[in-house]
């Protein structure tokens, strides 16, 4: 897994890539596009270089875009279609399609070169379509394609012309399979599906957090705690492909057809990798962090446990694999090595599960290793068997995963930058969990952005993000011959036909010419009669009686009648083709009709004669029962063969089917036994969980015990000390009885004494009680709790206030000269302030008396 590029260029770009069959391919491609197709398009098709390219013209027929070959640096503008040239590499940088230089151990044009310049300039805008095709090229190119963040479509390869170079692309970076005639809608429906995305992201998150809650409920991911950015392009791509307009409308699609939501999680999860991915970071790990883990391995019995974690298509994992081998050599069988690799897309496991790969995807392997640990074939590379058998495969989504126990090396890479921080973190803890018992290492990566807390990992490595766990977090998948034989019987008929031409006339008249054609007939080694066109024989050699079973002189008789058991009919019809177009008529296996006793067949060549005052022919007769018997029989075991054949064919199907049978049976065996080994893991990893759970619990029961014992004593000391309370508040009830009794008194002294007597009472001097002839003085009534100052606000009364102050803070009695009141009757009084003391000996309040000294005013006046 990567992360995605976000392009260098405005806009969306469509590469489409070809081979064998292609440019019938392109052409219905071409021609569904439209003359307002929004991207530009660029061909790229092998071609015979040795002739000059029509390809252009071909498609410039089909389609309404503008079409042109590159023939330079060209920008590349929306609407245009750009054609490759024969036997030239072309590469995209920056908006422009140029030609590139010539690298020989690539097809031409490479269709991987183009894709993955291209990736680098249009990331995420890109769209990559490869079409029929034989070979693999194309396939490299769509892995740079999908790390950049773009889109993978392929034509269906079952309806492919030439299906190589479709299926040789991983099914893991293919976003799309499609009908080639369906692929030009397919790209209008994924280009407008731009603005769409940019619809959910302003103000639709309430539909969106609907979608992936329902895409969690039906399938084995929850991508709620994923990063919004990559989701939204993803739905908003299948939101165009599906022709819907706004997140509430794909809901309820999404609701209605639980066939979209399988699609939307391919979509979603990026399952893009390769073998030994950052070299630099494989060859730190084997020279720096595998020596330390494999002696400790060593000590714990020649074991190592690793955990890829987003595994992917499965490279990573066998990357690990491959490195261990290497590392310790001949050493591998004594060590116990299991690798678990782990995804949440099934489909990638079960592809990883198989562990073959085709040639492109090996591209970054020294030689050494694919020689040593693959194995090839026709298609591909397979890992050899040692290695497939530490691997364990299984589907697990991190954010709902279990944890594997002790752990040496975790590697989980380009997966947490997708996490929102609150998964990274619960991710982060999960591998504390397996690497703490061994204090393992995390391999992170130089793309991950989550920073592991310094309590529980240090670092190993800050370039490839390498961490050492220090501490644990917190408790928590034959007629030929024949044929041959004949045309050399029929040449000896005719050449015997040169030695009676022009003869026949003459051999009336002279009997020693007959009779020497008597004896050459007479010394060929197979049946030869001579006839003219009234069928009448004119010479028959004794090989001719014998086939024909002629007994009688029979020279000038009718041959047709005289030789018994031929079939009439046909022979003489080949006889009368014979003599009206001069040429060789063939019986080849006439059979005589002899009665009891097996079939005889004769083949008959029937010849005419040149040169002769009357018409003859020749007819050849010779025995080919035997070989009609031997054809027969021929025929017979051909027909048998053939049934055996076909009888052989059917077993031979039906035990493919039954190989295929008993090789998925095998492969569904291998996935339940790493299923139920990575079970086992998880379960043991619980059941630690459990004991450790357990003996906190029993701490914890313990602990409460102890509290409980010390609340029982606590109880008891409240206990006691609420029985001295009681008496205490027993006392203080007494003794505030007893003094709200003194008050009362006091009160009652005060109201009754023949003198003027206010008491006050704490450091605001709050009215306590006094005499009722003082109210005149002061204002408000009742006045006591009330503050002196508050009651005594009569001006002629200032010196007043401040006395009593004075007496309160400085503890001594004060006297006022006397005041003249001047309000209603003239008269005089004079106040003594005198503090007064608690049980301590502290002022806790004033006592002021009030003298009437009006008469002693005006006696002294």
């Amino acid at each position: 897994m990567t992360n995605p590029g976000d392009g260098s260029v405005d806009g969306h770009l469509v590469v489409v890539g070809s081979s064998a069959g292609g440019i019938e391919a392109l052409s219905v491609l071409a021609s569904g596009l439209g003359k307002d197709f929004p991207a530009p398009v660029v061909f790229a098709q092998h071609l015979d270089p040795s002739r000059p390219s029509q390809l252009a013209g071909i498609l410039d027929r089909r389609t309404e875009l503008t079409v042109s070959t590159v023939n330079g640096d060209t920008p590349l503008v929306a609407g245009n279609l750009y054609v490759v040239p024969a036997n030239r590499h072309v590469v995209i940088r920056d908006g422009i399609v140029a030609l590139g230089e010539d690298q020989a151990d690539r097809p031409r044009p490479s269709i991987d070169l183009l894709l993955s310049t291209a990736a680098r300039s249009y990331g995420e805008k890109l769209i990559a379509v490869i079409l029929t095709g034989s070979g693999s090229d194309g396939a490299a190119g769509a892995v740079e394609v999908k790390e950049h963040g773009g889109t993978v479509v392929i034509q269906d390869p079952r309806t492919a012309a030439h299906p190589s170079m479709p299926s040789a692309l991983p099914p893991t970076v293919v976003d799309h399979v499609c009908h080639l005639a369906d692929i030009a809608g397919m790209l209008r429906d994924i280009l407008s599906g731009t603005t769409i995305e940019k619809h959910i992201d302003t103000g639709e998150r309430g539909p969106l957090d609907e979608i992936l809650a329902m895409v969690s409920r039906q399938g084995e991911v929850d991508f709620r705690q994923y990063k919004s950015a990559t989701i939204l392009r993803r739905i908003g791509r299948r939101m165009a492909i599906n022709h819907l307009h706004t997140a509430e409308e794909y809901r309820d699609y999404l609701a209605a057809n639980p066939q979209e939501a399988t699609d939307l999680i391919r979509s979603l999860l990026i399952k893009v990798t390769e073998f030994f991915r950052d070299g630099e970071a494989f060859d730190f790990l084997e020279q720096s962090v595998l020596p330390g883990l494999i002696a400790a391995g060593r000590e714990r019995g020649r074991v190592l446990r690793f955990w890829c974690a987003g595994c992917a298509t499965g490279e990573e994992g066998y990357s690990l694999a491959l490195l261990l081998a290497h590392v310790l050599g001949r050493e591998l069988p004594e060590w116990s090595v299991r690798i678990f690799a782990t995804d949440a897309d099934e489909e990638a496991i079960a592809f990883a599960r198989r562990g073959f790969y085709p040639p492109n995807v090996l591209k970054n392997l020294p030689e050494d290793y694919r020689t040593r640990f693959f194995e090839a074939s026709d298609q591909g590379y397979r890992v050899i068997k040692p290695l497939r058998q530490m691997m364990i495969f299984g589907q697990q989504d991190l954010s709902r995963g279990v944890p594997f126990p002790r752990i040496d090396l975790v590697t989980c890479r380009n997966v947490l930058i997708y996490f929102r921080p609150e998964l990274q973190q619960a991710v982060l803890d999960l591998f504390a969990y397996s690497l703490h018992h061994t204090h393992g290492v995390l391999f992170l990566g130089k793309a991950e952005t989550a920073r592991p807390s310094r309590s529980t990992y240090e670092v190993v490595q800050k370039k490839w993000k390498i961490y050492r766990c220090v501490s644990g977090p917190l408790p928590m998948p034959a007629r030929p011959q024949l044929e041959s034989r004949r045309a050399d019987r029929a040449r000896d008929a005719a050449a015997l036909a040169g030695l009676a031409d022009g003869t026949t006339e003459s051999r009336a008249e002279e009997p020693e010419t007959r009779r020497l054609h008597d004896a050459l007939l007479r010394s060929l080694p197979f049946g030869l009669c001579i006839i003219d066109r009234s069928y009448r024989i004119q010479s028959i050699n004794a090989a001719a009686r014998r086939l024909l079973g002629v007994r009688d002189s029979v020279m000038d008789q009718d041959f047709l009648h005289t030789v018994r058991g031929l079939p009439y009919g046909e022979v003489r019809a080949a006889i009368d083709r014979t003599f009206q177009e001069r040429s060789v008529s063939v019986l080849a296996q006439v059979e005589m009709a002899e009665g009891i006793g097996e079939a005889r067949f004769l083949a008959l060549h029937i010849v005419p004669l040149e040169g002769g005052v009357v018409e003859t022919a020749i007819v050849s007769v010779e025995n080919v029962t035997d070989l009609v018997q031997m054809q027969r029989r021929m025929q017979a075991v051909q027909s048998e063969q053939s049934h055996l054949a076909e009888e052989l064919g059917a077993a031979n199907r039906r035990l493919t089917d039954m190989n295929k049978d008993l090789q998925d049976a095998n492969e569904e065996l291998q996935a339940a036994n790493e299923e139920m080994m990575l079970t086992q893991e998880e379960l043991q990893a619980t059941n630690e969980e459990f004991e450790a759970t357990n003996e906190e619990l029993q701490a914890t029961n313990e602990e409460l015990e102890t509290g409980n014992e010390e609340l029982q004593a606590t109880n008891e000391e409240l206990e006691t000390t609420n029985d001295e309370l009681q008496a205490r508040t027993s006392e203080l009830q007494e003794m505030a009885r007893v003094l709200t009794g003194e008050r009362r008194r006091l009160a009652e002294v005060v109201e009754q004494s023949p003198f003027q007597v206010l008491l006050l009472r704490g450091p605001g001097l709050l009215v306590e009680t006094m005499n009722p002839r003082l109210s005149m003085l002061f204002e408000g009534t009742p006045a006591a709790g009330r503050p002196f100052e508050e009651i005594c606000v009569d001006r002629a009364l200032e010196a007043v206030r401040v006395g009593v102050r004075r007496a309160h803070a400085d503890a001594k009695a004060w006297q006022s000269v006397p005041l003249r009141l001047a309000a209603g009757a003239e008269r005089w009084l004079q106040f003594l302030a005198v503090p007064t003391h608690d049980a301590e000996g502290a002022v806790d309040g004033v006592a002021l008396y009030v003298e009437d000294v009006t008469e002693r005013q005006r006696a002294s006046r």
